[in-house]
């Protein structure tokens, strides 16, 4: 008995140090850990806030093209001596600007977005009459989802600056909205003479800052195409289906 008592004395006494030492590594194995999860919480943190400001940055440089537009518009108005006009576009341009100084979310209701390029549209119409027409066609179970803001707005400005502007007799310009599975799909469509780079894919710098954009804020499957099919410039963008606004 006392010599069984003896041996696990000196079996803690031996095995005691050993322990200790594992302990002592185990601790520094988890202070590692818990540094190397700090340290990467901070760099998704730098990485977040990063995109965030190349969001707003982006952002603000498609509005002032928008402006630059719009009031090019009222001004081939003015030019004509069309006062009664000229006043409607500077009722719908007001609208536009008490949209664009109201704070945003980086995704808005699709039906904000386009109740805010129907300013734009409007002035459009105002300025080329009868000859320029306007379809909408937008899907109920896809009216519902966000995007982000200016987004409809720049790929119908640039259906108007690279398409229409060109285009001699009547203009058409076609908006839809469409839902497949968690995916909605927009496409603006025209029937200007386009580019011969859209048949290859060149997309020009407002709507590379859209794609930009959804890259940043997706990290779901997103895409943005422009394709010339039977005399009509199509501008396509995919991206999930969110109608709560929140990726």
């Amino acid at each position: 008995m006392a010599e069984t008592i003896f041996t696990i004395l000196v079996m803690l006494s031996l095995g005691a140090p050993i322990a200790a030492y594992v302990v002592l590594l185990l601790l520094g194995f988890l202070d590692k850990e818990l540094d190397y999860l700090q340290l990467e919480n901070k760099k998704m943190e730098m990485e977040k806030e990063l995109h965030r400001v190349e969001y707003l940055q982006l952002s603000q440089q498609i509005q002032p093209h928008f402006l630059f537009n719009s009031l090019n518009a009222m001004l081939s108005l003015n030019r004509l001596g069309r006062t009664k006009d000229l006043t409607h576009a500077l009722e719908e341009f007001s609208k536009f600007l008490r949209y664009k100084y109201t704070e945003k979310d980086a995704l808005v209701a699709f039906e904000e977005e386009l109740a805010y390029t129907s300013h734009y549209i409007s002035i459009q119409q105002i300025r080329f009459g009868n000859r320029l027409k306007v379809k909408i066609d937008i899907q109920e179970d896809a009216r519902r989802t966000y995007m982000p803001p200016y987004m409809l707005q720049t790929l119908v400005e640039n259906a108007f600056k690279h398409g229409l502007e060109k285009q001699p007799g009547e203009k058409y310009l076609q908006i839809g909205l469409e839902r497949e599975g968690n995916w909605v799909i927009l496409f603006v469509a025209d029937n200007g003479p386009g580019s011969e780079n859209a048949s290859f894919g060149v997309l020009g710098v407002g709507l590379i800052n859209v794609k930009r954009r959804l890259e940043l804020i997706y990290d779901l499957h997103s895409e943005l195409s422009i394709n010339r099919e039977a005399g009509s410039t199509i501008l396509t963008v995919k991206w999930p289906y969110t109608p709560e606004g929140k990726v």
